[in-house]
């Protein structure tokens, strides 16, 4: 038989836990959000706040077919580039899986981004893959890495025909 003292310390430990997959989820949203624009000013328009998302050393991809930006001034770098190349985008998520292990945890988030370039319209789906870090400012990514399974052009520019 467990002790009220054991009953309380394992509920404090899966209570824990539990914050520690809502705030990771959260910073996953946080990124989302920070990127996410163009119809009320531009597509991340906080690049500072952005970078802020990652501990000093993080690693950020988003495209298999370019090197992966290493460090926030890299990562920062990314996010002003976007501005102008997908100045309208939308993020999704859902069905995250989150492994929490001490001060480090493990995720995948399923998820979809509607954005414009150059003049037309366009649709990805795939998985972000996160190594997370916790911080004295909470949790951070360590590495957000997209794995991009599908993408669609929605429609092209009329200019363009």
């Amino acid at each position: 038989m467990t002790t009220f003292e054991e009953r309380l310390d394992s509920l404090e430990s899966r209570l824990a836990e539990l914050e520690d997959v809502r705030a990771i989820e959260a910073l996953a949203a946080r990124y989302h959000s920070l990127c996410d624009g163009g119809w009320a000013g531009p597509s991340h328009a906080d690049p500072d706040a952005l970078a802020e998302l990652w501990v000093a050393d993080g690693v950020y991809c988003i495209n298999a077919a370019r090197p992966p930006c290493r460090g926030r001034g890299e990562i920062r770098e990314q996010f002003v580039r976007l501005q102008t190349s997908m100045p309208w985008i939308l993020h999704t998520f859902t069905n995250s899986v989150v492994e929490v292990d001490g001060d480090r945890a493990s995720g995948r988030f399923k998820g979809t981004a509607y954005y414009r370039r150059s003049g037309g319209s366009h649709v990805v789906v795939g998985e972000y893959v996160g190594e997370f870090v916790r911080t004295e400012d909470g949790w951070r990514f360590a590495s957000w890495v997209a794995d991009l399974a599908h993408g669609s052009v929605l429609s092209v520019d009329a200019d363009a025909s």
